[in-house]
């Protein structure tokens, strides 16, 4: 049976059996015969785990629970419980948006997408079980009378500068999870107040319900009397004041406030002493509260030691069944049985789980921080027709050229054709020309010909993919030149052709500070993204919104400016060569 994954805000306490019989009875048989498939690995993995346990002696046991301390004392000498660190997120925000824009949604199931894929459900649809990256007909079953709103992306991103720039102003360097959620270190802010603050509290109530937040009728506030532009009808404006203390939950319980009076949407936060553990507690009381978990060691692991597995971010539905085979189902458990990770995952993996059970952020990238590759993708009704796919190509190869725009991307030296076939199986096909690829022509001719090797296939989805980027701003940031580009400039020099290359410098928020080295599968496309809260948010994000990103601009950030290593030069070859 096809599993249902309740794991989300409102979906608590669902009857799980009879909403996966639903799915499972509604969902074609190649599906049906993929996830087979994927269960069958994963089945075949868990019993491997279960032997390879089976077979560990006492003395091997002992000896690796040992080599686990040992690692668990060098992660806990970099224990920082010093920060205030907030993950804010937005309560079904596409939903919210459309709900406050027309209130005949907020009382009846609604969601944001077609019948073909959902963006996001309000959490009256939440109650029958329809969810994020569900398909539409699906949630159609799970509840009839579920109205379906096409999305406004450019609605949701107008939306998102206005709360963004309300959170600027506790941590200018606040990293964007996605449209709907932030990072904020706000110790600093909150070391600098030092007295409570006041701010006009404005609600509404009346005949018109078009504006939020709305009062209460236990209000007694007083009130002023407007008409409402939008439906004609008198609306009171209630307003008084309300103030805020100078704790880090008092200034958290502000910014929520202020965003619910500039948007009339709400949102929830998380406050820990790092973002892994903010992100969970975000989750704690949704919607519209907040969870404030002490900079309190012992604190800490209280609170992780009953946690499902599956409430941290990155532990998928793989990697649950994976440590399920090892005992473990809570976070508690995953550091009692800590011995079974030396046995069962990787160097890599063992230290990412050591680090979720001692309730550590996610293991430092030394890597470069700009991103890797850039790339689109469309999924359309499965065909094996070369017309219609080129036609498709074509399209896709236009949004990535338009992103790689928006990205400062000059071009990239490796390209990847994704295809996923009719029967849900992904083939990755790539290139690397020996040459920088830039325009949409380059990029046409070498998925075409791709294409052409797997055809007569039939397809259901079709991704490019550019990677070994080169960016707009490396030569602006004083890079040396490459032998090759000297050489090049001289022959211009020689024909009097030289000019000044246009440099366009980009900004970003910082990578989110919840990462790790893991890959998980994006629920939707399957591909595998590197676990980290910022770019699986953003893909999925993507995912969802594929037929409104091909009307609406994407909300693609630039990548921020940061050195490179320095390339093979001719002038470093003729000062390696004046040494000699």
């Amino acid at each position: 049976m096809l599993t249902f994954n309740d794991n989300k805000a409102g979906m608590a306490g669902l009857d799980k059996e009879r909403i996966s019989k639903i799915i499972e009875s509604n969902t074609s048989g190649n599906y049906s015969n993929f996830s087979k498939k994927q269960q069958d690995r994963i089945n075949e993995k868990t019993e491997s785990i279960k032997k390879r346990l089976q077979a560990v002696s006492p003395a091997e046991w002992s000896r690796a629970e040992k080599e686990m301390d040992e690692l668990a004392a060098r992660l806990e000498c970099h224990r920082d419980l010093r920060r205030d660190c907030v993950h804010i997120d937005m309560d079904a925000y596409f939903a919210a948006v459309e709900m406050r824009d027309d209130p005949s949604l907020r009382t009846v199931p609604m969601a944001v997408g077609s019948l073909s894929m959902l963006s996001t459900s309000n959490y009256l649809a939440r109650r029958f079980g329809v969810r994020a990256a569900m398909p539409g007909f699906i949630a159609k079953k799970l509840c009839p009378q579920l109205k379906l709103v096409h999305g406004n992306f450019s609605k949701y991103k107008k939306e998102n500068h206005v709360f963004r720039a309300i959170f600027a102003e506790y941590d200018e360097d606040l990293s964007m999870g996605s449209l709907d959620e932030a990072y904020l270190d706000i110790t600093e802010y909150v070391k600098a107040r030092t007295e409570p603050n006041v701010l006009v509290r404005r609600r509404y109530g009346g005949e018109c319900i078009c504006k939020l937040p709305l009062m209460t009728e236990q209000d007694l506030s007083p009130s002023t009397t407007e008409s409402c532009k939008k439906c004609g009808k008198d609306r009171k404006v209630f307003e008084d004041n309300i103030e805020f203390g100078v704790g880090r939950a008092e200034v958290v319980r502000e910014i929520r406030f202020r965003v619910e009076q500039a948007t009339g949407l709400t949102c929830s936060a998380g406050i820990a002493p790092n973002f892994r553990l903010a992100k969970i507690c975000s989750d704690m009381n949704k919607p519209n509260g907040q969870y404030e978990l002490a900079n309190n060691y012992e604190k800490v692991m209280e609170f992780l030691s009953t946690l499902p597995i599956r409430k941290v971010c990155g532990i998928g539905r793989v990697s649950e069944a994976l440590l399920q085979a090892c005992g473990i189902c809570t976070v508690g458990q995953l550091l009692e049985r800590r011995a079974a990770l030396k046995f069962c995952f990787s160097e890599l993996s063992q230290e990412c789980f050591l680090r979720v059970a001692l309730g550590l952020p996610g293991r430092p990238s030394s890597s470069d921080p700009r991103r890797k590759s850039i790339s689109t993708e469309r999924t359309f009704t499965p065909t094996s027709s070369r017309e219609a796919l080129i036609e498709i190509m074509e399209d896709v190869c236009d949004m990535l050229v338009e992103d790689m725009k928006r990205a400062g991307v000059v071009g990239g030296r490796c390209v990847t054709l994704k295809l996923k076939l009719s029967s849900f199986d992904v083939l990755t096909r790539s290139e690397t020309p020996g040459r920088l690829v830039s325009s949409r022509e380059e990029i046409l001719a070498i998925t075409r010909e791709t294409l052409d090797r797997e055809l007569p296939n039939e397809f259901r989805l079709l991704g490019i993919r550019l990677s070994n980027l080169q960016f707009e701003d490396e030569r602006a940031s004083g890079e040396p030149i490459s032998v090759l580009d000297f050489w090049k400039r001289q022959q211009h020099a020689d024909s009097n052709c030289i000019g000044d290359e246009e440099a366009s410098s980009s900004s970003s928020a910082s990578d989110p500070p919840c990462s790790s080295e893991e890959r998980v599968s994006c629920p939707i496309c399957g591909c595998l993204l590197r676990n980290d809260d910022r770019v699986v948010n953003q893909h999925v994000d993507e995912c969802l919104n594929a037929s409104m990103l091909l009307q609406e601009d994407s909300a693609t950030k630039p990548e921020p400016k940061v050195p490179k290593k320095r390339k093979a030069t001719i002038e470093n070859f003729l000062v390696k060569k004046d040494r000699k």
